[in-house]
């Protein structure tokens, strides 16, 4: 994942080193006769000599070199589709991280990257899965609410979340409250008899809230850890389908709503996750797909623009295919 977001930044770089590089390379050309000086100084007073060689190579990053700055960085980000809002964030950042900080062209590669690291570290958001796990046995059972647009793979998020947890020794209890999409019930149904979990069901057109009831209800009359509930999508974020959210939350009272979403979708994905969080409230988000998303952008964009972070990335079909997401990881990779 990141490939090309990771080419066009490490292209970006180059390209900035290149162009501080050359702007100082012609000023020390001005400034031959103070070279001259230094080559001439009396050994005997280094320190004057390494004043003047100071001036020379080293000097100020100035407002204008860094809107260059940011000019190829946005359109590498642009290109990848991060979001307005991250890239005005990623500028100011550099704006307050690199103007008037002296570089060289012996440091200026290693002050910009480290600048655009620190930029791009302040809009991700993280969630650590030591207090997630926490979080889950501070009661029970606990409650979660999965949502997101039809396609999102959340159903199969459910399951590879079920078998993490599982494997954590805690015992679970799934809801199948997608009571609107064709096999949706079946699909979740193969996947907990895989898993060993029990499955609160009812028949298609039934109230979902009431599916999730029945699952607490189960749950706790069982001394079961976890309730997860999966609910419907559509193919948009419309009205219908927020409503029967909205009532599904109200009555199952969730410790956490997790959106899954697209990675693949880019900006979509992260309009999506800003409806639902505005309309119903979303604590975290899982995006799926992620290993096939060569881009990124909704990775650097979804929880700078929700403000909430991300808990999960979905990297392929197995059910041990859900890593935890870490922003240090992530930006050693972007940033090579």
């Amino acid at each position: 994942m990141f490939d090309f977001l990771k080419k066009k930044i490490k292209d970006s770089i180059s390209s900035i080193q290149k162009k501080i590089i050359s702007e100082e390379k012609r000023q020390a050309e001005t400034n031959t006769g103070i070279e001259k000086e230094i080559h001439e100084e009396n050994t005997s007073e280094p320190h004057r000599e390494e004043e003047r060689k100071h001036r020379i190579i080293s000097r100020k990053v100035t407002e204008k070199e860094i809107d260059e700055v940011y000019s190829d960085i946005k359109e590498a980000l642009t290109e990848n589709n991060v979001a307005v809002s991250v890239l005005d964030a990623i500028h100011d950042d550099l704006k307050s991280y690199l103007i008037g900080k002296e570089v060289s062209i012996f440091n200026n590669k290693k002050e910009v990257v480290e600048a655009i690291h620190k930029s791009i570290a302040d809009v991700l958001k993280e969630y650590p899965e030591e207090e997630f796990l926490s979080k889950i046995r501070s009661k029970k059972p606990f409650i979660i609410l999965f949502i997101g647009v039809n396609g999102a793979g959340k159903t199969t998020t459910l399951a590879k979340l079920a078998d993490k947890l599982s494997n954590e020794g805690l015992k679970i209890v799934a809801s199948a409250s997608d009571t609107f999409r064709a096999a949706s019930i079946e699909q979740l149904d193969i996947h907990m008899k895989k898993l060993k979990i029990d499955l609160i069901k009812r028949s298609y057109g039934a109230d979902p809230a009431a599916v999730a009831f029945d699952a607490i209800k189960h749950a706790k009359a069982t001394g079961a850890d976890v309730v997860l509930i999966d609910t419907a999508g559509r193919s948009d974020v419309n009205k219908n389908l927020l409503e029967e959210l909205k009532k599904v939350k109200k009555v199952s009272k969730p410790d956490m709503t997790i959106f899954v979403g697209d990675a693949l979708t880019g900006n979509d994905v992260v309009k999506q996750a800003q409806a639902f969080d505005r309309e119903v409230g979303i604590d975290a988000t899982i995006l799926s797909k992620a290993d096939v998303d060569k881009k990124g952008g909704a990775v650097l964009s979804i929880s700078y623009v929700t403000k909430k972070p991300i808990l999960f990335l979905g990297t392929g079909q197995e059910y041990g295919d859900l890593i935890n997401f870490d922003k240090e990881k992530t930006l050693e990779y972007i940033l090579g």
